[in-house]
C-alpha cells in the first residue's frame, strides 16, 4: 500500500444522485492504493472514490480532517488503478531526473551505513521517512518530551544551515560567497523532506538571514518570524491549521522574544549556572509558548522535558552532524565515513538507551492536559504579557538575570497547575461517568466512579484487522483522551470475549497505560501481552462484585462459572451491571448473542427496569430477543458500529418494548457517547458531534 498527497487538475462529473458536496479541480486528496505508485510531480488519470476525512470523536482524539486541512487537502481518496499522461512539466521532470534518485540513494546509503533501528531514525530525521520501526524507537523520546527531535522541523534545518556554511567560514569566504552552496543545497533540501510548513518556516528565515549578510545587513530575527507568518497566511491561511507548524511558529518567536529580554538567555554570572540556566530557559520558553497547541492537540507533556532537552538537543546535534558527514565522507574512498558513522551510531544507540531508562516505570512523569478552554486561552494570554512585562522590568531596574529565571519557571509552574489539574478539578463533575467510544466497528467503553476507580469494557480493533503491533482506534482516540484527563492507570479491564474487534487494542492499553486487573470472557485472554502478569488475569463468573461506593455497584451478570461448552465465542461475552440503590442503570452485553441471552432468562440473571443497555452484537438482528426486551425494558439502547461496516450492522430493527419503540443512540451515526448520573441518579447523556459522515463520491 501506499499514500501520497495529490492535487485536482481535472475532475469528472460525479454520478447522478451524488452526496453534495463534490471534489472540485483546485482541491487537495490524500491518495491512498496498491502496487506500484505515482512518482511526485507525475500527472495521471485514474478512478478515484472520494470520501470526506473524519472529524475526531473521541474528546482529543486525532482529528484527521484537520490534519489533511493543514495540508490543505480536503478529501481522502482510494485509487483502483492510473494511467500516467504525458506532460511536460518542470516540476515532473526534476524530480523524476534528480530528486528522486538523490532521495533513493540517501535512503539506500543510510540503509547500508547503519543498522536497521539507526537507519530508521536517521531517515526520520533527515528526510522525515516515517516508518514502524523509526515510530517505535522514538516512543521513548515522545513520552520525554523529545518527538520534535524526530520532526523534521527548525533544529534539523540549522544544523544543516550549520553544516553548509561550516566550510567557507573556515576557508575565510564572505557572507556573499558563503550563499552560493545555500542556495543550492537549502531548496533542494525542502523538496526532499516532503515540504512541511515548519522545514519552510526555517528554510525561508535561513535564507533571509543569508540574503541580509549579502545586503551587508543585520537580519531582526523576531522581525523576519513575523514578516514569514503573514506572509504565508496572505498566501495559504489554511496552512496555520498544520500543528507542526504552529508549534514552529510558537516555539521559534517565543524563544527569540525571551532572549531579547533576557540579553540572549544570559542568566546567571557563574559560567557553569549560565549554561544551565541558559538552556532550561530556552526549554521553558519554547514550551510555554506552545502549551496552548501541545495541550489542544496532545493532551499531555513531561515534566522532564526541560531536563532531557539539556542533555538530547546537543547530543543529537552532534549525531545529525556526524550522519550527514557520514554520506558526504562515504562517497570516497576512505575510513572517514565508518568514523563518522560510528560516532553518530554511537550517539543515537546511546540517547535511545537513556530515553528508556528515564521513561520505564515513569513513563516521562506525563503531565496530562485537558483541552484548552477560552478561560484557560485567555489567562495563558494574561500571563505570557505579566511575565514578559517582569523579566523586562528586571533587567532594566536591576539586571536580576538570576531572578528573571525564576520568573520564567514560575510562570511555567502556574500556566501548567492552571491548565492541568487544577482545570481539571473544576471541571470535574461529582457524577458517575460512562463513555462508549466511536472506535468504528469495534467496542470499548469506559466508566469512572467519583472515588477513582475506573474500568474499561473492550479496547476496540486494530486498523485493517492488523498484527499485534498495529495501529488502532483506542492508540489514536482513546489513550490520549486518558491522558488528557490524567488517568495513567485502570484499575479493571474486561475484555468480553475473544474476538479481534473487541481485543484489538489490549496490546496498546498494556504499553500505554497501568492495569490493575484483566477480567477475561471466552478465549479473550490469548489476545493479552505476553508481559502481562498473569497473577492480574481472571476469567470472569456471574455475581462477582467488582467495585461498591457508596450506593453504587459494578457487578457481573454473565457467564456463570461453567457455561455449556457448545456455545459460540459470543456467547462466552461478559455482560457487566452498574447498579445504584438495586436498580440497573446501565448494561453492557459484549457480542450476547440469543442462545446466551436465553442463559441469563433462565437462570434469573437479567435485570429489570433498567435506564441504558449497551446492545449485544452491535445491534445485530442475532442479538436482543424480545424476551430479554420485555424483561429489561431499557430507557436507550445504545450500539456501538462502525460507518458502513461489511456486516451490515445495526441490523436488529427498531427496539419494542409494551408497543412502544425505545430510542436509539448509535456511535456511527452519534459519535462517542458520554452518560452522566449524579448524586440524585438523575441521568443526562451528549454527544461528541455533530458526527460527520464519509460519503463515497466517483
Amino acid at each position: 500500500r501506499w499514500r501520497a498527497p495529490a492535487r485536482i487538475l481535472l475532475v469528472g462529473d460525479p454520478a447522478s444522485g451524488a452526496a453534495a458536496p463534490a471534489p472540485r479541480t483546485g482541491h487537495g486528496v490524500w491518495l491512498s492504493g496498491k502496487g506500484p505508485w505515482p512518482l511526485a510531480g507525475e500527472v495521471v488519470t485514474a478512478a478515484v472514490d472520494f470520501t470526506v476525512p473524519r472529524v475526531a470523536t473521541i474528546p482529543g482524539g486525532f482529528d484527521f480532517r484537520k490534519f489533511l486541512h493543514g495540508r490543505d487537502l480536503q478529501w481522502q481518496g482510494r485509487l483502483t488503478g492510473w494511467k500516467k499522461v504525458p506532460h511536460p512539466d518542470l516540476t515532473a521532470r526534476l524530480a523524476g531526473d534528480l530528486l528522486h534518485p538523490m532521495r533513493k540513494y540517501l535512503l539506500d546509503s543510510l540503509e547500508e551505513t547503519f543498522p536497521p533501528v539507526e537507519a530508521a531514525m536517521t531517515a526520520a530525521v533527515l528526510l522525515g521517512v516515517r516508518n514502524p520501526a523509526s515510530r517505535q524507537a522514538g516512543r521513548p523520546f515522545a513520552d520525554l518530551g523529545l518527538a520534535h527531535l524526530f520532526a523534521v522541523s527548525g533544529l534539523h534545518v540549522g544544523i544543516l544551515l550549520g553544516i553548509i556554511l561550516l566550510p567557507g567560514k573556515l576557508m575565510g569566504l564572505g557572507p556573499r560567497a558563503r550563499l552560493f552552496p545555500l542556495v543550492l543545497t537549502l531548496p533542494a533540501y525542502v523538496v526532499l523532506t516532503g515540504m512541511p510548513g515548519s522545514v519552510i518556516r526555517a528554510a525561508s528565515l535561513g535564507g533571509l538571514a543569508a540574503a541580509a549578510g549579502f545586503c551587508g545587513r543585520r537580519m531582526d530575527p523576531l522581525g523576519a518570524i513575523g514578516l514569514l507568518f503573514w506572509a504565508g497566511t496572505v498566501w495559504n491561511p489554511v496552512q496555520n491549521l498544520d500543528v507542526g507548524l504552529q508549534l514552529s511558529y510558537l516555539a521559534a518567536g517565543g524563544i527569540l522574544a525571551v532572549s531579547r529580554l533576557t540579553d540572549g538567555f544570559r542568566i546567571g554570572s557563574h559560567r557553569p549556572v549560565r549554561v544551565l540556566g541558559t538552556g532550561l530557559a530556552v526549554s521553558a520558553a519554547a514550551q510555554w509558548f506552545t502549551l496552548p497547541v501541545v495541550a489542544s492537540s496532545f493532551g499531555r507533556l513531561s515534566l522532564l522535558s526541560p531536563l532531557a532537552n539539556l542533555v538530547a538537543v546537543p547530543v543529537f546535534g552532534a549525531a545529525v552532524w556526524c550522519s550527514v558527514l557520514s554520506l558526504v565522507a562515504g562517497a570516497v574512498p576512505g575510513p572517514v565515513g565508518g568514523y563518522f558513522a560510528g560516532l553518530a551510531w554511537f550517539s543515537l544507540r546511546g540517547l535511545a538507551g537513556l530515553a528508556g531508562w528515564a521513561t520505564r516505570g515513569s513513563g516521562g512523569v506525563p503531565f496530562g492536559l485537558p483541552a484548552p478552554g477560552v478561560g484557560s486561552i485567555v489567562l495563558w494570554l494574561a500571563l505570557t504579557v505579566l511575565g514578559l512585562g517582569a523579566v523586562r522590568h528586571l533587567r532594566i531596574a536591576t539586571k536580576g538575570r538570576p531572578a528573571a529565571g525564576f520568573i520564567l519557571a514560575g510562570a511555567l509552574a502556574t500556566g501548567l497547575c492552571v491548565m492541568g489539574p487544577l482545570s481539571r478539578d473544576l471541571a470535574r463533575p461529582d457524577s458517575v461517568t460512562v463513555w462508549q467510544f466511536d472506535v468504528g466497528q469495534g467496542d470499548c467503553g469506559l466508566l469512572v466512579i467519583p472515588d477513582g476507580w475506573s474500568m474499561m469494557i473492550d479496547t476496540a480493533g486494530r486498523f485493517g484487522f492488523g498484527s499485534a503491533g498495529s495501529d488502532g482506534p483506542l492508540s489514536r482516540g482513546v489513550i490520549p483522551y486518558l491522558q488528557r484527563q490524567g488517568i495513567s492507570r485502570l484499575d479493571l479491564v474486561v475484555l468480553t470475549h475473544g474476538h479481534l474487534d473487541h481485543t484489538g487494542g489490549a496490546w496498546a492499553l498494556a504499553e500505554d497505560c497501568e492495569v490493575g486487573r484483566w477480567l477475561v470472557g471466552g478465549r479473550a485472554g490469548r489476545d493479552l501481552p505476553a508481559g502481562v502478569d498473569s497473577t492480574q488475569v481472571a476469567p470472569a463468573a456471574a455475581g462477582e462484585v467488582l467495585h461498591r461506593w457508596r450506593e453504587w455497584e459494578v457487578t457481573v451478570l454473565y457467564p456463570p462459572h461453567r457455561p455449556p461448552d457448545h456455545l459460540h465465542e459470543n456467547d462466552h461475552s461478559v455482560v457487566v451491571v452498574l447498579r445504584r440503590a438495586g436498580r440497573a442503570v446501565a448494561v453492557w452485553s459484549g457480542d450476547l448473542e440469543i442462545a446466551g441471552e436465553q442463559i441469563m432468562i433462565e437462570a434469573g440473571m437479567v435485570p429489570a427496569d433498567v435506564q441504558v443497555w449497551k446492545a449485544g452484537h452491535h445491534g445485530s438482528d442475532t442479538s436482543g430477543s424480545q424476551e430479554l426486551l420485555d424483561i429489561m425494558g431499557p430507557e436507550v439502547v445504545l450500539v456501538s458500529c462502525g460507518v458502513g461496516n461489511g456486516y451490515g450492522h445495526p441490523s436488529h430493527g427498531p427496539y419494542v418494548v409494551g408497543g412502544d419503540t425505545i430510542p436509539l443512540v448509535r456511535t456511527d451515526l452519534q459519535g462517542s457517547v458520554r452518560f452522566e448520573w449524579d448524586a440524585a441518579g438523575r441521568i443526562q447523556w451528549k454527544n461528541v458531534g455533530p458526527k460527520d459522515q464519509s460519503v463515497p463520491l466517483p
